[in-house]
């Protein structure tokens, strides 16, 4: 990991346009260097991170990871120590470029947001290893001073990020100051994307820092990395679409009018029918959405501007593997947030992770809005469709007829009461709704025996 002859110059990220500069900083005051050899022109990486990391040996990650972990106190007093401390374990440049973001996202915390204006010096690499606590450009800095160190290229960029504090309501602009820097690594041919600061963990709505080790922000791919990084390094347009490494660079415009993805909805491949943050409609909205991976259950919340829960007036179905729907109809005009979770098949252990959220705004609605049904987990599972009744509050002493559809279930009861199936695999019957203060629920069953498991799907509550 040592360092080769080079030639020390004053560059800005203006310089790397033409791809001809190697193993710089951007912004004032950072030095960087000039290789004789140019490396190729800005362009779009020819392969996926999957597809680079999936012929290295994740076993020998493995070793520069707990190698990193473990490195004495005393090895980090300086970046040169440091790097040479960790260069044993490493003889690529994504070795490399793995210990020193491993390192970092472990060893550096977090400070309070603060604006890019504030005193350069708290970013400064040796200030950054004396006090174990920065800020975003802190975290770059020191980063892009280790891989110069190590002989890796590597640029500092700064830009517009999806922070905690992000709010759709409020555009990012052309005139407003960056809010966020990460870096760029040369690696196998390409320039790719690393961001330690969100490495490191994340803050939460609150502003509040926990500590997380993320892998997502190693190496990230390009296309998953623009939901929520724009950069905006320079005045030339042409400068800050080279630097989204993408076949067709968005606009700033566009990468407001997206809506802000988890690293978890991009690992899973999430599609959905609407990519805005922003969803304006009158009386009720469905939402699709897909995924890549095998889930075991999607929920959904709803909630006022106010954090007034109407939870109540969203549900979810599932189409079919690997399609869900939601649906929501708030109870009055007004702006809301949804919040869509989700949760892996398999992982009994794992709570439901955050996917994404969108404000809605609602512009009418129905003189009298009923709350929709209560689902049940299994009702997912089984792929259920409920088509009557489709409110949560059902009228006392009164029949009500009962209809849904699922070609996994062999049986379905409301209460003791068994439902007639026909040949397309649709339930129907009618019940005779109890007292009001009661409730009913419908059971489903994938067996045939009698004294069958059944399970809850949907719940009802009498009025």
């Amino acid at each position: 990991m040592g360092n080769s002859p080079t030639v020390e110059v004053y560059l800005t990220s203006d310089d790397v346009v033409s791809g001809d500069v190697v193993g710089f900083f951007c912004g004032p005051g950072n030095q960087g260097r000039i290789r004789s050899k140019p490396v190729p022109n800005l362009k779009v990486p020819g392969f996926k991170k999957k597809d680079i990391l999936a012929d290295k040996d994740l076993e020998k990650f493995g070793e520069i990871d707990e190698h990193a972990l473990h490195t004495p106190s005393n090895a980090a007093s300086s970046v040169k120590s440091l790097v040479n401390y960790l260069a044993p374990m490493t003889a690529t440049d994504v070795e490399k470029v793995r210990a020193i973001y491993r390192w970092i996202t472990a060893n550096i915390s977090h400070e309070a947001s603060h604006s890019m204006d504030d005193d350069s010096m708290t970013s400064e690499p040796s200030t950054v290893l004396g006090r174990r606590c920065t800020h975003a450009d802190g975290y770059a800095t020191l980063f892009a001073a280790m891989c110069k160190s190590a002989g890796v290229p590597v640029v500092t960029l700064s830009g517009f990020a999806k922070r905690f504090d992000y709010d759709p309501e409020i555009p990012f602009t052309s005139r407003d100051k960056p809010n966020h820097s990460w870096n760029a690594v040369f690696v196998e041919e390409d320039w790719r994307f690393v961001d330690c600061c969100w490495g490191a963990g994340r803050e939460d709505e609150a502003g509040r820092w926990t500590p997380k080790f993320e892998e997502f922000w190693f190496l990230t791919d390009p296309d998953k990395f623009i939901n929520d990084h724009y950069p905006c390094t320079s005045t030339d347009t042409k400068i800050i679409t080279n630097w989204q490494l993408m076949k067709q660079p968005i606009s700033l415009d566009e990468f407001n009018k997206t809506v802000r993805l988890e690293e978890v909805c991009k690992e899973w491949g999430i599609e959905l029918s609407y990519t805005e943050p922003i969803l304006i409609f009158r009386k009720e909205i469905h939402i699709t959405l897909a995924a890549s991976v095998l889930l075991r259950n999607v929920i959904a919340t709803l909630e006022t501007v106010d954090r007034v829960s109407m939870d109540e007036y969203t549900v979810v179905y599932r189409f079919d593997t690997l399609t869900f729907s939601i649906q929501c109809r708030p109870p009055s005009p007004g702006t809301y947030v949804l919040k869509i979770f989700g949760k892996r098949d398999g992982v009994q252990s794992e709570r439901p992770k955050l996917l994404l959220r969108y404000n809605l705004k609602c512009t009418d609605c129905n003189n009298y809005v009923k709350s929709l049904p209560y689902v049940y987990t299994h009702a997912q599972t089984y792929q259920c469709t409920l088509h009557e009744p489709n409110s949560r509050e059902l009228p006392s002493k009164s029949e009500v007829r009962i209809r849904l559809s699922s070609s996994h279930l062999r049986q379905v009861n409301v209460e003791d009461i068994p439902l007639e199936c026909d040949e397309n695999g649709t339930w129907e019957g009618v019940v005779m709704t109890p007292q009001a203060g009661e409730t009913i629920v419908i059971f489903g069953s994938t067996s045939d025996e009698l004294q069958g498991r059944f399970n809850s799907l949907y719940k009802f509550f009498i009025v």
